[in-house]
């Protein structure tokens, strides 16, 4: 318990204004001032009464240890008619008697020592409150940590591991064959790979120290503590390496080559959730209708954005990865010809398709078509697709011919498409004025419409205005 105790000090902050504490044959006095009597002849036990003799309550220090570097300590109080309690142990000032520490948390935490002794008030109000058995659920969690421990033992048996003089990790004991992995040391610090070189861990120390600390490739951090086996001493000790593989391998790290098995798990589903959350098609029901209405229906895939890891080997051929402008130009659909065999076709946005797809039960449709009103975009793909504009946008409004859609993957992002025009107009995040400006002039053959929009009647950023903009559309 010393040892715990003594960590307590020195990482816990100190509350309150700072109260001199003494205690002197028994009587207990604050800044000289005496306030209560106790009796702590008895180890862990004290008997606390008023200056007058009359009994006020017991405290018995109660602690349990779960491992070499986990314990649990609490009080347990006794009132002087019988009720009983239990309190966390809580060092709220720096002292190396156990008995200040106590007056220190009954006074300044629960108030039942004051300047003007134990208020008994406030005793009776103290064991009137229902509290948690704190010595049932660390005894709870000192059965767990054992379990958890003779289960920890039995899996490093399982494997027998055994580390040579010269790092090399064997499954089997001594006389054992299996490779497993290697252990290294350098600069008070012990590496263990498995035997892909992946580091599973490492355990850093000091010669002094009694204690490691250890963190492995999962961000694992934990200490393990087996006295003066642990000391660090300069050079490479196998039972050192002993000790730390089995502390791994009791922790589930299997080496060999396990640690690649996870982190490819690790990465698929990193690609999984970032796919679920992404407005990327990967697979979905749905079809692709050419220009003269030929149509396609099957499975479909469109990439409108670059997943936030790499996941090329998911998208496989159906993801342009080369550029980012390439994200939400093409559509490719997995379909049965006419004699039933397998086939995918590639669509460019430039090609004027539309396609249809279900997306979290659904139905979503989408068009290809050049937009006015993205200069920057033009630009950027001057280089490589000779100016060529054209993207799959969503249809989120339709009245007749006419289209409201948005850029999946860019909010705030519109286009209007009228059946008059071939290209459609792009709301982008142009300020409201220039927007306003350019499509007036977009559409001045619907005179009173582009005068309202010139004038800054419409807010462009909302899709509400956006729709009311297409019903009015050249109507008198």
């Amino acid at each position: 318990m010393k040892k715990i105790i003594l960590a307590l000090l020195v990482t816990l902050p100190l509350l309150g204004v700072a109260q001199k504490i003494k205690v002197k044959k028994g009587i207990v006095s604050f800044d000289g001032t005496d306030v209560a009597k106790v009796d702590d002849d008895v180890r862990n036990n004290y008997k606390f009464s008023t200056l007058k003799g009359e009994k006020a309550f017991d405290v018995v220090f109660k602690g349990m240890s779960a491992n070499n570097l986990e314990g649990f300590q609490w009080l347990e109080l006794t009132s002087a008619d019988g009720k009983v309690t239990e309190i966390p142990y809580e060092v709220l000032m720096t002292s190396f008697s156990v008995t200040k520490l106590i007056i220190k948390l009954l006074s300044e935490k629960y108030e039942l020592i004051t300047m003007n002794g134990i208020d008994m008030a406030k005793v009776d109000e103290f064991f009137a409150v229902e509290r948690e058995v704190l010595s049932d659920k660390y005894a709870k969690a000192v059965v767990s940590a054992k379990a958890d421990e003779a289960e920890r033992q039995a899996t490093v048996g399982r494997y027998n591991p055994f580390v040579k003089d010269d790092g090399t990790i064997l499954f089997g004991g001594s006389t054992g064959t299996k490779i497993a992995g290697r252990a290294y040391y350098s600069d008070n610090t012990y590496t263990v790979k498995d035997l892909d070189g992946i580091t599973i861990g490492t355990a850093k120390g000091c010669s002094t120290c009694t204690d490691v600390d250890a963190k492995t490739y999962t961000d694992e951090e934990f200490k393990f503590d087996y006295g003066s086996s642990t000391m660090m001493t300069g050079r490479f000790s196998r039972s050192f390496a002993q000790i730390f593989v089995e502390e791994l391998l009791g922790r589930g790290y299997e080496l060999q080559h396990e640690a690649k098995a996870y982190k490819a798990r690790l990465h698929d589903e990193r690609v999984k959730i970032a796919k679920e959350n992404s407005v990327n098609l990967y697979g979905v029901d749905g079809y692709v209708q050419e220009e003269d209405g030929t149509k396609y229906s099957g499975t479909v895939y469109a990439i409108f954005e670059k997943l936030e890891i790499d996941p090329t080997k998911q998208q496989s051929d159906y993801a342009e990865m080369n550029s980012i402008d390439k994200f939400g130009k093409f559509v490719s659909i997995k379909y049965l010809n006419e004699k039933n065999r397998e086939r995918t076709k590639k669509f460019a946005a430039k090609q004027n398709v539309m396609f249809c797809a279900m997306d979290n039960g659904e139905e979503k449709c989408f068009m290809g078509l050049k937009t006015k009103g993205n200069a920057l975009k033009k630009l950027s793909n001057a280089a490589s697709f000779g100016f060529d504009n054209s993207y799959f946008y969503e249809i989120v409004y339709q009245n007749g011919n006419h289209k409201v859609l948005s850029k999946p993957g860019e909010e705030g992002t519109y286009v209007l498409k009228f059946s008059t025009k071939d290209e459609g107009f792009m709301i982008d995040t142009r300020s409201n004025d220039k927007v306003s400006e350019k499509l007036a002039k977009y559409i001045s053959e619907c005179d009173a419409l582009s005068k309202d929009i010139e004038e800054g009647e419409f807010d462009l950023s909302n899709l509400e205005n956006l729709k009311q903009i297409i019903n009015e559309y050249c109507k008198s």
